[in-house]
Parts: C-alpha cells; sequence; structure tokens
C-alpha cells in the first residue's frame, strides 16, 4: 500500500516525512510513535477483546476434554493449571480491555497474559511427560498462532511470547528426556510457526502503521492550509468551537484575535505571487509558535488574513504574546517597500478578549476581533487593538 500523491499535502507533514524515510524497522520518529500506539491500540481493541475470549472459551473446551479422558494423575494437575491459572487470567485481561485507565497498558497486560498462556501449556506437557502420558505437543503451535494473529500484540510482543514459550518447551522436552530425532521435529515444526508468525506479523505492523500514515496525511489534508501548514478555516471553527463550549463550562477567559499581513497586496505586486507565498509561510511560522497548547489554535483565515484562539490567559498576558507575534514578524525583516509602515513586512492585530457567557458564541467573539482589526488598521496598522464585549474602550 502506498500513500496517495496528493501535491497539495504540506510536505513538511510529519506522517509525509516519515513515509519518505522509511520504517523497516517498525519503528517511528520519536514525535510520531506515541501516536501511532494510541491509534494501534484503538484499532486492535475488538481484536484484542475477541482473542481473549475466545482463548478463555478455548481453553475451557480443552479442560472439558481433559476431563473425559485424562488419567487422573495428570487430569488433576492439568485443570488446575487451564482452569485455576489460565482461564482467569485471560479473562481479567479481557475485562482489562474496557477500562480507559488501563488502555495505555494493554500491550503489556495482554503480552503478560499471553506468555502465561503459552507457559501454562508448556506446564501442562511437563506434568504429562513426568506421568509418562504421551500428550500431544501441538497446542503450543495453536498457541503461537493465537499470540502472532489473534491477540492484537505489536510484532515485538508477540515475538517474545513466541519464542520464550519455544524455549520453555525445549527445557521441558529436554529435562524429561523425550528422544533427540523426535524433539528435533518437534522443535523443527514449532520454530517454523514462529518465523511464519513472525513474518506475518511484521506485514500486519507494517500495513497498520501504512494505515497511520495515510490516515494521518489525509486528514492534514482536509484540516491544514496547503501553504502555510496551518489548520485551514473549517477546521478552526471545529475546534474553536469546541474550545468556546468549553471554556463557557469552566468559565475560563478566552481570546480570539484576527491578524492581517500589512499591505500584502502591494508587496505581490511589486514581488510577485512566489515571493507573496514565502512571507506569508514565514507569518504562519511565526504564528504558529505562539499557539502551542491543546486548545490554543492559529488558523489562516484566507487570504493575508490569520485567525487565532487562546484558552485560559488573562488578557495582560494573551496582549503580552500577541505583541511578541507581531514583533517577531516585523523582525523577520521581510522587505517591503510599497508599504507604508515600515520598510518591512509587518502585521495589525485585532484582540477580542472575554469570558464567555451562556447569550454569547464564537461568531460574536469573531466579528468583535474583527472590528479591533479595523481600529488597529485606523489607527496606523503595524500594532494591537483590543476590545472586550459591551466596551467601546481599546486596549
Amino acid at each position: 500500500m502506498k500513500l496517495p500523491s496528493i501535491v497539495w499535502a504540506n510536505q513538511d507533514s510529519p506522517y509525509l516525512l516519515q513515509y519518505r524515510d522509511g520504517f523497516r524497522l517498525l519503528r517511528f520518529s520519536d514525535g510520531l510513535e506515541p501516536s501511532f500506539r494510541r491509534y494501534h491500540g484503538e484499532v486492535f481493541l475488538g481484536r484484542m477483546r475477541w482473542g481473549l475470549l475466545i482463548a478463555a472459551l478455548l481453553f475451557l473446551l480443552f479442560a472439558g476434554l481433559d476431563a473425559l479422558s485424562l488419567p487422573e494423575s495428570v487430569r488433576r494437575q492439568t485443570l488446575f493449571i487451564r482452569l485455576g491459572l489460565i482461564v482467569p487470567m485471560l479473562l481479567l485481561a479481557w475485562l482489562a480491555t474496557f477500562s480507559r485507565l488501563l488502555r495505555g497498558s494493554l500491550q503489556l497486560i495482554s503480552g503478560a497474559c499471553s506468555l502465561s498462556c503459552g507457559l501454562g501449556i508448556v506446564g501442562i506437557i511437563w506434568v504429562a511427560r513426568v506421568h509418562e502420558f504421551p500428550l500431544p505437543y501441538e497446542g503450543i503451535i495453536l498457541a503461537t498462532v493465537f499470540f502472532y494473529f489473534l491477540t492484537g500484540l505489536r510484532l515485538l510482543a508477540a515475538a517474545l511470547c513466541g519464542w520464550l514459550t519455544f524455549l520453555g518447551y525445549l527445557l521441558v522436552e529436554v529435562s524429561t528426556g523425550l528422544p533427540g530425532a523426535v524433539l528435533l521435529y518437534n522443535l523443527f515444526f514449532l520454530a517454523t510457526a514462529n518465523v511464519i508468525g513472525s513474518v506475518g506479523g511484521y506485514f500486519l505492523e507494517y500495513a497498520a502503521r501504512q494505515n497511520f500514515l495515510a490516515q494521518g496525511l489525509l486528514q492534514e489534508v482536509a484540516e491544514k492550509d496547503a501553504l502555510t501548514g496551518l489548520f485551514n478555516r473549517r477546521a478552526f471553527a471545529e475546534r474553536a468551537e469546541a474550545a468556546w463550549r468549553q471554556a463557557q463550562r469552566d468559565q475560563q477567559p478566552v481570546a480570539v484575535a484576527m491578524l492581517d499581513v500589512d499591505f500584502f497586496k502591494r508587496f505581490n505586486d511589486l514581488y510577485g505571487h512566489a515571493a507573496g507565498d514565502e512571507a506569508l509561510r514565514a507569518v504562519a511560522q511565526v504564528l504558529g509558535r505562539y499557539a502551542r497548547r491543546p486548545l490554543d489554535v492559529v488558523a489562516r483565515y484566507g487570504g493575508e488574513e490569520f485567525v487565532g484562539f487562546w484558552y485560559g490567559l488573562g488578557e495582560a498576558d494573551i496582549q503580552q504574546i500577541l505583541e511578541e507575534a507581531r514583533g517577531e514578524v516585523e523582525r523577520l525583516g521581510v522587505a517591503h517597500a510599497r508599504s507604508d509602515v515600515a520598510q518591512v513586512l509587518t502585521l495589525s492585530i485585532g484582540l477580542a478578549w472575554q469570558l464567555p457567557q451562556a447569550h454569547q458564541s464564537l461568531a460574536d467573539a469573531l466579528r468583535l476581533a474583527d472590528v479591533a482589526l479595523y481600529l488597529a488598521k485606523e489607527q496606523g496598522r503595524n500594532r494591537l487593538v483590543g476590545k472586550r464585549p459591551g466596551s467601546s474602550q481599546v486596549a
């Protein structure tokens, strides 16, 4: 599977860069790996639940078979391992999949449970060998298939379960004196099952990682502005609206800012659209650095206009942040010979700061910020002007 060839995708996208760098060792960059693991956990949660439940049911069926066919000396210990150890562990791991608090630990929980199943089967074989009962070893091969394909484990965890169970089986058969020729064939088949499982597990995880990158890139294409890499207007509306509602519930202040590059049409006419695109990208990089918290968002609103939303900041704090952003844009030193404000590219900012009330909306705050932006332009541009609802006072 290849990522879709989308020429309008942001070429600095971490998903696109990771795809181009490759991931043959099934490892992403430090920035993407935690996100992939959360994605993998969500995607394979259903498989993990069903795998653990089916395994518990199969062990119950095998327990019934043991009760009917094994001699008393073997049956008692075998049923204890199956019903007293393995089935309870499988059910506990299955229950853990429904806990959000344990969601980040499910690979460890399911891996430990799977390994316990494999070693439990090894223990059953040991009991049979000690009592000289010819119990087949093929149950370990079934467990190996379970590790790689039904548990929802990533390759490394599944391979550890498979090869540690292989090692446990080897130690048991050597200690109980299984004939060498028989042991050689058994080990060969069990090792082959692990090799097949490892190769299959590798391709499964590789495909999961490809799907993760493709979904991430497609989401960026839908949400990000292709030129600047910032969120687009639609994505801003969705995220800011959700944050606005949270601010209303939590009674937290919000700041909405409209930001406009001064005399940008003149800049384009003088330097050309390619230079204009580069200038917008430079401004966007500056603005993006001032919205790094989870509920903060900066977006390209259209043309040379940007919009920002900040959650839970005092009025003086957001004014300082926006003044720093405005000053940093000016210090970029992008030449603008036709500006009436300075000889470099500058930014005018309108700020609306308020504590959202039940009768107010994000659209109201955007209109107020737009009024403040108009005042900033009227007063000479390259400045910040702030307003509050119901007040004519200009900060």
